[in-house]
């Protein structure tokens, strides 16, 4: 099997090589502008071939749950891509440490050439997976959401679907466009005798339609007539659109309608254009078929991922735009599979990256007005304020402090630029607010918080990230540990129910644990941070704070594309960037179980954004440097110590929960087995012992670290980056 495998990839690798070995000898034998021509052609045919090369490793890949050769080939391209880039930093390391220094412009062509790669890869190497780009299963959702908002609210979409679909019966349907008509009965579709929906207005279970279409009134009665026979039309067309097959059943089994009220003004907007089989603008209907109205608003989204990586470039240089291009497409939490081809779904990236890039060129105002319009359309992206809050915070107490001291008055306690971004950010929450609460409705916020936020997001999902995520999960190997491969249950209605509670059960036993991590990761940014006056950089060390205080489905951590603009003052956090591309890849193509998948995925995200933050902390004086300048604690306190807290005080707290129940069960079962009698499931948790005590260990080692540059002369190379340089 193995020389097969070689045999089917040596004539793909050997272009590769060829091409590769060309451009090193044309360059030797040629000058001037020839030599720049062979290096350019030599480079891209290089990286195409390289590109193919790997899709073809990829295809002959084993299959991971559904995913096509052709997933697998990007997949393996996205790990190569990332691997190449990290290469080619360390080689530029090297070859400024001999003081040789490769010439900008040739950097620039390759590191601008490898981000659109990686952009490109995002988009699935050009194979969508979707008839003609549109996503069938996400629009359905927000388009059918946000268009009749009104009458379903964020709990009507599946029941008044399966209603809707019970009134229509069987119709005649022209899919493609292109004038051939089909036949469907719809009607049969629904009434199955196997047909479950999400309750999104009860537990959030799955549940039987048969009691359903027996009270049709409770979808007719919000209704009028006309915008009724509308709703029939719709979920005709997403229905026929899927052939009735399983994705069409699957799909009423998601969360719903989630987006806040602010999303749902330009969703409203967007979905109501389209009546009686066209687009209607200022009183005049175009005809056009529906099908092409959802790829017109497809669209939508590859123009907002193309303007935030325009904005990037624009505010940090072509470097920060590779580095962001190529962590964007090699990164695995946030591929182009769940939302790629849907309505509005990158808007809010679009205006978070916006932020930071109008705090870069210091258009504090617009800045701060990006920032609350990304948190008003989805809530998470506002939790990096509190990075910025701690900036200004550092300085109102600074300031205080010096006014006591010198008893003079130096102007505001507050800075400008922070106060000229409160004003900002405080006029766009209140006009956007005011405008969703005047065309989405007065109780929309009171609707919004009920279903998306205290129920939807209490619902676990074998998808979510976060720290939530990361403390219920465990990683037992029995029925025990409530794992989603011992614990799912084909006999319920709902196979996951018993997974759900096991999850949430697990997270409020080890609450400490997860206050614990989030109250050293506070003070260590309160310590990071107090040196830090760029509020670009704040927003983008503050990521780590989405991680810790939101459970959000995967493709959210696209957010992190931001940790590129690091590369702007620190190049060799590059090389732990690309890292976690490529070890996100490894993840995501040999973990099988989606639940194992994304905690492995959250915790490597929480590493990489913890050792972002401390690698701009102070760093480890040595003795000598602290007896002949003694400064005070919180200056002294470096990144090794600050790692060696957030590791080892989390991992105390949870070894001291579990170890009582590990010691307790250890004694049940011991008095079982004297008895004679079988005792399986003794209640003991020794996976969260060990790895609190994995967390103590690593702690433990940090610190250790810490005390050994102590003794060094020379300062270590963690967190060297000075006030001025971040300023």
């Amino acid at each position: 099997m193995v020389g097969n495998i070689i045999r089917q990839l040596v004539p793909w690798l050997l272009p590769f090589v060829g091409a590769a070995l060309a451009t090193v000898g044309l360059r030797k034998i040629t000058t001037g502008a020839a030599r720049a021509i062979v290096t350019w052609i030599g480079v891209i045919a290089s990286t195409i071939l390289l590109a193919i090369f790997a899709g073809k490793a990829g295809g002959l890949m084993p299959q991971v749950s559904s995913d096509s050769p052709h997933a697998r080939g990007v997949d393996v391209m996205k790990a190569a891509l990332a691997i190449t880039a990290m290469s080619l930093v360390l080689y530029e390391i090297r070859r400024i440490g001999e003081r040789r220094p490769i010439a900008e412009r040739w950097k620039k062509f390759v590191g601008v050439t490898l981000g659109v790669t990686g952009i490109l890869f995002y988009f699935n190497a050009l194979k969508f997976g979707y008839p003609q780009y549109y996503h069938r299963w996400d629009q359905y959702h927000y388009y059918m959401g946000a268009k009749y908002f009104d009458e379903i609210g964020y709990d009507g979409l599946y029941k008044c679907s399966a209603i809707a679909q019970d009134d229509v019966g069987r119709v005649q349907v022209d899919v493609e466009g292109e004038g051939k008509l089909q036949w469907f009965d719809v009607r049969a579709e629904v009434r199955k005798h196997d047909k479950k929906i999400r309750n999104l207005s009860g537990d959030n279970l799955l549940m039987k339609v048969d009691e359903l279409l027996a009270n049709k009134e409770q979808c007719h009665s919000r209704f009028t007539p006309e915008r009724w026979e509308q709703y029939k039309k719709d979920v005709t067309f997403f229905a026929t659109q899927c052939y009735l097959d399983s994705y069409w059943t699957q799909m009423q089994q998601d969360h719903g309608y989630n987006p806040p009220p602010v999303w749902t003004i330009a969703g409203k907007f967007l979905g109501n254009l389209y009546v009686d089989d066209g687009v209607k603008v200022f009183g005049k209907t175009f005809p056009l078929h529906q099908r092409r109205f959802m790829q017109a608003l497809a669209m939508i989204d590859v123009l907002y991922l193309v303007g935030a990586f325009v904005a990037i470039y624009w505010a940090f240089g072509w470097r920060v735009f590779a580095v962001a291009g190529i962590f964007f497409g090699a990164q695995s939490s946030a591929p182009f599979y769940w939302t790629g081809g849907a309505l509005l779904r990158q808007d809010w990236l679009f205006f978070f990256v916006l932020s930071a890039c109008f705090a870069r060129k210091k258009y504090w105002e617009l800045s701060a007005g990006a920032m609350v319009y990304a948190g008003l359309l989805r809530v998470f992206p506002g939790l990096v304020v509190i990075a910025w809050l701690i900036v200004a915070g550092w300085h109102i107490v600074n300031e205080r402090v010096l006014r006591r001291r010198t008893g003079a008055v130096r102007g505001p306690l507050m800075k400008r630029e922070h106060l000229r971004m409160l004003i900002g950010g405080t006029v766009t929450a209140a006009v956007l607010i005011g405008a969703s609460l005047a065309y989405v409705g007065k109780d929309s916020y009171q609707k919004f918080f009920h279903h998306t936020l205290a129920v939807h997001d209490q619902t676990p999902l074998t998808n979510h990230m976060g720290l939530r995520v990361l403390i219920g999960h465990d990683v037992g190997f029995d029925k025990q540990s409530g794992r989603m491969r011992y614990t799912k249950d084909g006999t319920k209605t709902d196979p996951f129910v018993g997974w759900k509670q096991m999850r949430l059960d697990r997270y409020v036993q080890y609450k400490p644990t997860a206050y614990a991590l989030i109250g050293t990761v506070l003070f260590a940014s309160v310590i990071v941070l107090r040196r830090i006056k760029s509020m670009w950089l704040a927003q983008t060390l503050g990521g780590v704070w989405i991680i810790l205080l939101s459970q959000l489905t995967c493709y959210y951590y696209s957010y992190m594309l931001i940790t590129g603009t690091l590369s702007k003052l620190r190049r060799d956090l590059e090389v732990y960037i690309f890292a976690f591309c490529a070890i996100s890849q490894l993840g995501w193509r040999t973990i099988g179980y989606n639940d194992d998948r994304y905690t492995y995925l959250t915790l490597i995200s929480l590493i990489l954004s913890v050792l972002l933050l401390l690698a701009f902390a102070p760093r480890e004086r040595t003795d000598e440097e602290r007896r002949e300048r003694p400064l005070p604690w919180y200056k002294d306190m470096s990144g090794w110590v600050l790692g060696a807290i957030i590791c080892a005080v989390p991992g105390l707290v949870m070894v001291l929960q579990a170890a009582p129940k590990v010691a307790w069960g250890a004694v049940i079962s011991a008095a079982a087995k004297r008895d004679g009698q079988a005792f399986l499931e003794a209640p003991g948790d020794l996976s969260a012992v060990l790895i609190g005590l994995l967390s103590i260990g690593a702690g433990a080692a940090l610190y250790r670290t810490a005390l050994k540059h102590r003794r060094r002369k020379a300062p270590p190379s963690l967190g060297q980056i000075s006030p001025k340089v971040v300023a």
